[in-house]
C-alpha cells in the first residue's frame, strides 16, 4: 500500500492525529465566533440594565463597564481569545506527541522476537521508563529516526518550548532570552507600545501564529507517516521492520508473553 492521504492510506496514528488536530482548527474558529456574539450580547445587556435604572442624580453613565465586566468574571475578550489560543497551541502539540508514539506502537507492537538463550518468545514493546505510562521525548525521535524520518525539526522544539511555557509559566516571559525567542516581531509591527510583548507580560499568540504552528507540526507529521505506513501492519515492508536499528537506538523492551 502507498501512503496518499487523499484516498485514506494512512497509518491508524495518522487518522488518530488528523481527527484531533480538525477538532483543534474547529475550536478555534468556532469560538472565537461564538464568544464574540455572547460578549456582544453580555455588553447590551449591561447597556439595558444601566438605561433602565439611570439616574443623572446618582450614575455617571458608565456604570454599564462595571456591570459587564462582573457580568463576565473579569474575563474580558481579549483575555478570553488568548486562552482559547493557548488551549489549541497546547493541544495541537500534545497531540502531535501523541501520534509519534501512537505511530511507533504501530510499527513495533505487532512483533515477538526470541531473545539469545531463549525459548519463549518475547513481545515487543516501546520502551517506557518504569513509572510512566508513555515513552519518553529521546524514544519518540530516535524511534522515528530509525524509520528513516526527522521529527524533532527546529519548528518542533520551537513549538514544544512554547507549550513549555504556556504550561507551567501561564506564558509569562520572565526573561530578556524568552522575550527574543517568543516574540512575533511581524503581529507587532504596527502595534502601539502597549500591544508589544515584554519581559513579565504574557507571550503573544494570535490566531495566525497558532494555525501556523499547527501548520508546522502537520508538515512533519505528513512526512513521517509514509514510513510507519510502509513499516506497519498492512505495509510494503511490514516484515522488514528495522528491528534491529530500534533496539540499538534503545527504544524498545521486550515482554516475556
Amino acid at each position: 500500500m502507498t501512503w496518499n492521504e487523499g484516498h485514506g492510506a494512512v497509518s491508524r496514528a495518522f487518522d488518530d492525529w488528523r481527527r484531533a488536530d480538525a477538532e483543534n482548527r474547529a475550536f478555534l474558529r468556532l469560538t472565537a465566533s461564538w464568544s464574540q456574539a455572547a460578549y456582544e450580547r453580555e455588553w447590551a445587556q449591561a447597556e439595558e440594565s444601566l438605561s433602565s435604572v439611570f439616574d443623572p442624580e446618582l450614575h455617571s453613565g458608565d456604570e454599564h463597564v462595571d456591570m459587564f465586566h462582573d457580568a463576565v468574571g473579569g474575563l474580558w475578550p481579549d483575555s478570553y481569545q488568548w486562552i482559547v489560543e493557548a488551549t489549541v497551541l497546547r493541544n495541537g502539540v500534545t497531540a502531535f506527541e501523541v501520534y509519534l508514539e501512537k505511530a511507533l506502537r504501530e510499527v513495533v507492537e505487532r512483533w515477538e522476537v526470541t531473545l539469545e538463550g531463549e525459548k519463549q518468545p518475547h513481545q515487543v514493546r516501546l520502551f517506557t521508563p518504569k513509572g510512566f505510562t508513555s515513552p519518553g521525548w529521546g524514544t519518540l525521535t530516535k524511534g522515528h529516526k530509525a524509520l528513516g524520518s526527522a521529527v524533532e525539526t527546529a519548528e518542533v522544539e520551537w513549538a514544544r518550548d512554547l507549550r513549555h511555557l504556556l504550561t507551567h509559566q501561564n506564558g509569562e516571559l520572565r526573561t530578556d532570552a524568552a522575550l527574543q525567542k517568543f516574540r512575533d516581531p511581524v503581529a507587532e509591527k504596527d502595534a502601539e507600545e502597549f500591544g508589544r510583548a515584554s519581559v513579565g507580560g504574557r507571550v503573544r499568540l494570535g490566531v495566525a501564529r497558532v494555525t501556523g504552528v499547527l501548520d508546522a507540526l502537520a508538515a512533519v507529521v505528513g512526512h513521517a507517516d509514509p514510513a510507519v505506513l510502509t513499516y506497519g501492519p498492512w505495509g510494503k515492508k511490514r516484515d522488514q521492520a528495522p528491528i534491529n536499528k530500534l533496539h540499538e537506538a534503545k527504544c524498545l523492551a521486550f515482554v516475556r508473553e
